[in-house]
């Protein structure tokens, strides 16, 4: 399980997003470059089922290389 400042994502409440859903069940960092909704250093969950994306809020390796894990 992935962790986001050092408690385990699914302890972390995952709050409605508009951010666009990468298409698949999982986890990605935003990037506003490519939707506003997309919080630069947020980490977002996609709901494969739903196609909807949920914002677990900042992960350190978001802010600091763009990506799940450094």
């Amino acid at each position: 399980m992935a962790l986001a400042q050092g408690s385990l994502m699914d302890k972390r409440a995952c709050k409605p997003s508009n951010c666009v859903c990468i298409g698949r069940q999982g986890q990605f960092c935003g990037d506003e470059s490519i939707n506003k909704a997309c919080t630069n250093g947020h980490v977002f969950e996609c709901n494969g089922n739903s196609g909807k994306s949920c914002d677990y809020g900042l992960r350190d390796s978001c802010r600091k290389c763009g990506k799940l894990d450094c």
